[in-house]
């Protein structure tokens, strides 16, 4: 049975596990015997810090008969809330009763407050309760994985309750939540060969999350709209935010779907693959221009705007425009492959387009053999593309563009990258220092990597 002190204005509430038995006669009896007896409290508060007492000490000193007291510890024997020994005490023998675990579960019910072992008593309440719950689910045919599931939620729920909420925060971020399973691999096996890899390591992942992180790490307050399912995975990724201080409060979590999940396959020299699970079933985005939280948005310093579906985000950067707020877009492979003319309303509104060394490569492939004219077509913004693993280049209408060489090897815009950029535009830097300051705390990721 799990109590709590009854809310009044005399105390909080703290939290109290007892475990009885599970036939209702013998349940009727442990509260009469045991928890209604008169003397419950002076004889179980009465064992010391190492769960023992002195059968001679309880009996000469507690305001009792003799006959009461071990009448009470016969009925606590009998529960199997203590055992009895004999031993010798100073030269003499004596019989001693110790507390088994759940003794000790009942001897705290009595205690005046929280006794100084709270994070040993958390583990070993939390512990042995999911040990008969997962044991109560299997005999019940309920999947042990259901318990698990409830508990990375009400974990999570429990930790929402001390997430930052901001109402000015310097950034908001609108893009995609994705729990990422990574391993590394030399050399990726031949079909029907094997190889060995490392151990798989599981985190929130996704470039929208991951820029939310980095910005909160560095002291800025940052505010994310995303969307996960009501699952282990929405929930670890939501409990990740909150311990990164980033706000939460606008993170949608979907009942009928689940979280987006990925798997990174590093193979050695030769790069990374993603492998991304995407179905009906599954919580990409916000859906709609009404999960925006609006105020919030005309309050920040910069909009960034990553996965998110087109209407939305053109919404999105349309209301940001009118408030003058800058927007950066970092515009994926999966929105290039829709076609200009469909993210054309997203392109339009925007200030700034970060493009990545594989949409640079998918954007020469598609609209050679001048992919910046056809975008200038399309959109006044300043446009920023990873040209090669170390180049990136810097397009302003009707100026001329510029390159700029990074030490940092990779197809990805680093995390670096983005924080240096958006905190400068935040700053109202220009964009040319922006760039140049973003490519320095890569370079300099780099070393301290």
């Amino acid at each position: 049975m799990l109590g709590m002190t009854k809310s009044n204005s005399k105390g909080p509430l703290w939290p109290y596990l007892l475990f009885m038995p599970a036939e209702q006669e013998e349940r009727d009896e442990f509260v009469r015997s045991v928890l209604a007896s008169r003397i419950a409290r002076s004889v179980l508060s009465s064992f010391g810090g190492d769960g023992r007492v002195l059968q001679r000490d309880l009996v000469e000193t507690l305001p009792h008969s003799n006959k009461s007291v071990l009448n009470y510890l016969k009925i606590l024997h009998r529960f199997g809330l203590i055992t009895t020994i004999s031993d010798i005490h100073n030269g003499k023998r004596v019989v001693v009763h110790e507390l088994t675990k759940n003794g000790w579960g009942l001897a705290r019910f009595y205690f005046k407050g929280l006794p100084s072992d709270v994070e040993e008593l958390t583990a070993y309440l939390l512990e042995d309760y999911l040990t008969r719950l997962a044991t109560l689910y299997r005999t019940q045919g309920i999947p042990v994985s259901a318990l698990f599931d409830i508990f990375a939620r009400m974990r999570s729920k429990a930790i929402l309750g001390g997430s930052r909420v901001y109402t000015r925060p310097s950034f908001v971020l609108f893009g995609a939540s994705a729990f990422n399973t990574q391993i590394e691999c030399a050399v990726l096996p031949v079909l029907g060969g094997l190889e060995s890899c490392s151990s798989p390591i599981r985190r929130s992942g996704g470039p929208t999350v991951e820029l939310a992180l980095s910005l909160a790490q560095e002291g800025y307050e940052v505010s994310l709209v995303s969307s996960v399912g009501n699952d282990m995975d929405g929930w670890n990724i939501i409990t990740d935010l909150v311990q990164g201080n980033v706000d939460v409060s606008h993170i949608i979590v979907e009942n009928d779907k689940h979280t987006n999940e990925s798997i990174i396959i590093d193979e050695g020299k030769k790069g990374s693959r993603t492998l991304v699970g995407v179905s009906s079933a599954t919580s990409l985005s916000i859906t709609s221009p009404a999960q925006v939280p609006w105020s919030v948005v005309e309050t920040s310093k910069v909009v960034y705007i990553g996965e998110v579906f087109v209407e939305v985000a053109a919404t999105i950067a349309a209301h940001a425009k009118v408030q003058g707020i800058p927007t950066i877009y970092r515009c994926s492979v999966p929105y290039w492959e829709l076609g200009l003319n469909r993210i054309k309303p997203v392109l339009s509104q925007v200030d700034t387009l970060v493009v990545s060394n594989r949409g640079w490569q998918y954007l020469q492939q598609n609209l050679s053999p001048q992919p910046l004219s056809k975008l200038r077509k399309l959109t006044d913004a300043r446009i920023i593309a990873k040209q090669s693993k170390t180049k990136y280049l810097l397009s302003i209408k009707n100026e001329r563009d510029m390159t700029f060489q990074s030490e940092f090897k990779t197809a990805e815009i680093t995390e670096s990258f983005m924080v240096g950029l958006v905190t400068k535009i935040a700053d109202g830097l220009d964009i040319t220092k922006s760039v140049e300051h973003a490519i320095k705390l890569e370079n300099e990721s780099l070393v301290a990597g």
